[in-house]
């Protein structure tokens, strides 16, 4: 039984040394657990709720009511978000309905490429973008990283459209949108070439790209 209590004790101690306080034990843990379950995320610094709406592939929604947040959606780094409900980025969904969404490219000129849930048009640097439907524009510019200056539109009825890679925008966090309204041009930040980088998501799970065209 000594020995037990021995090899018990020595353990706690290398787990205890390790972890600059209990504090910081009790954050190691959780973040041991975390990759096991999708139920809580803990907010790095940078994020917003767009951000980790888009990293997880779930619903901002359903962030901003799990959580019981109030606008602004004010978050702040090591929050303990609750994910429970949300679906994951392994659901994609397979969106069949037959909608007519504006092109966000005014045209067709081009077959975008498919890229698993994004639809990536390769055209020349400043052609307009434009939004695919009415809705609130709810980020605008380089607020998340790896997407340049994105635009991020919702619409009604759960939709969520997505422009990457803009180079000048010409709408504002807030703003509303009608249905082929001008929001931005083609652009290259933090791309390797002139492009317009394009998903649509339906309560916050991607579309698949196979699909998008039809949508158009």
């Amino acid at each position: 039984m000594i020995k037990c209590y021995k090899k018990l004790l020595i353990a706690l101690t290398v787990i205890i040394s390790s972890c600059s306080s209990l504090d910081s034990l009790k954050q190691s843990y959780e973040n041991f657990l975390s990759p096991a379950s999708t139920d809580y995320y803990f907010v790095k610094t940078g994020d917003s709720i767009w951000s980790i709406a888009l990293t997880l592939d779930i619903d901002p929604q359903l962030l901003i009511k799990n959580n019981k947040l109030k606008k602004p959606y004010v978050i702040y780094p090591n929050q303990k978000l609750l994910l429970a409900g949300a679906v994951t980025k392994n659901d994609i969904v397979n969106e069949t309905k037959v909608i007519k969404w504006h092109h966000p490219l005014g045209k067709k000129s081009k077959v975008g490429i498919k890229d698993g849930a994004w639809l990536v048009f390769k055209e020349p640097k400043g052609i307009s973008i434009h939004s695919i439907n009415i809705g609130k524009v709810v980020v605008s510019g380089p607020d998340i990283p790896g997407y340049g200056n994105l635009v991020m539109i919702s619409h009604p009825d759960g939709y969520l459209s997505l422009y990457a890679h803009c180079d000048e925008i010409f709408v504002k966090k807030g703003e509303d949108v009608d249905k082929g309204s001008k929001i931005a041009r083609l652009g290259n930040t933090e791309a390797a070439y002139p492009m317009l980088k394009f998903q649509l998501r339906r309560n916050g799970v991607p579309i698949q790209a196979s699909n998008l065209e039809l949508l158009f």
